[in-house]
């Protein structure tokens, strides 16, 4: 996620404060074009907007500038997750950044990476080269789970708040994809060859040997759960799981994923999340959010 400086000119800002103006035009077909103008501004429209002195006097007025936000923010988001796809697809904490202000526009984006750096300086403290991969995940959990006391939100699986990584930064609670975001974060600037395993009813993390994880070659050493305080665990228990949902085992659901495919399944986590708050426009606005990386 970028941090957004306002570019605008003197020129553009008074032509942009005249569209603003006009925002009460009762003609639809006139308002959309002012509409699309504004959109054109991007990011630095929103203070404009914001500061428009019928904002919050004249409801309808308030209404069409809220969409008009919601349309700019949404914009600018799509284009930054189309962006992470095309440019910069290693960096999973910055895509979930993105995800996140969708929620929280005015988000303090530094003191969510500060965090995140804290957590990994504390791991990579504790770790040497002469572990085992073994050694290194229990040290790994010693210090995320034991020590910053993040965990598993088992008691309200339907919250949208364990998708969002701000909250789930601030509270130290998720769901398995959110939590496993954030382990596979650490573990990517600490250089471990840990991965994402998309399961069905569950998303859970696998460290790998030293081969390319993109060959053939790669193997699995064992598996991660950190929705269940990174507990360890083997192919055997993936067949149990599978069983005990009603699952046929898969291929892919043994194998590591993208990051592309941890971030596809957030979103849908999202939209189900708030379609089971009953917000069917914000589920809405995430499943054409999920385009992005199609």
């Amino acid at each position: 996620m970028q941090d957004t400086a306002m570019n605008l000119t003197n020129t553009n800002t008074t032509e942009l404060k005249a569209l603003v103006q006009l925002l009460d035009d009762p003609d639809i077909t006139v308002f959309s074009q002012i509409e699309e103008r504004i959109l054109n501004f991007g990011n630095d429209a929103i203070a404009v907007l914001e500061d428009n002195t019928s904002y919050k006097s004249d409801k309808e007025i308030s209404n069409r500038i809220d969409r008009i936000i919601k349309k700019i923010q949404f914009n600018s988001i799509y284009t930054e997750l189309v962006d992470w796809k095309h440019n910069d697809q290693a960096n999973l904490f910055e895509a979930v950044l993105s995800i996140s202000a969708m929620q929280y526009p005015k988000m303090d984006v530094l003191v969510l990476r500060k965090m995140m750096d804290r957590i990994t300086r504390d791991v990579w403290l504790e770790m040497n080269e002469e572990l085992t991969p073994l050694e290194k995940v229990q040290i790994f959990n010693h210090i995320f789970f034991g020590t910053y006391k993040f965990y598993g939100n088992k008691g309200n699986l339907s919250s949208p708040q364990n998708s969002l990584i701000k909250d789930v930064l601030e509270s130290k609670k998720g769901n398995s994809v959110s939590i496993s975001i954030l382990y596979l974060e650490i573990a990517r600037r600490l250089n471990m060859p840990i991965y994402g395993v998309d399961l069905p009813q569950n998303f859970v993390l696998a460290y790998v040997n030293d081969e390319s994880v993109l060959s053939a070659n790669h193997r699995v050493l064992f598996y991660i759960n950190p929705f269940n305080e990174g507990i360890i665990f083997t192919k055997k228990d993936i067949d149990a799981f599978l069983k005990q949902i009603s699952e046929k085992p898969r291929k892919e659901y043994y194998q590591v994923c993208d990051n592309v495919s941890v971030v596809k399944r957030l979103l849908t986590e999202l939209v189900e999340s708030f379609s089971a708050v009953g917000e069917e426009e914000t589920a809405e606005t995430y499943k054409r959010l999920s385009k992005a990386i199609d």
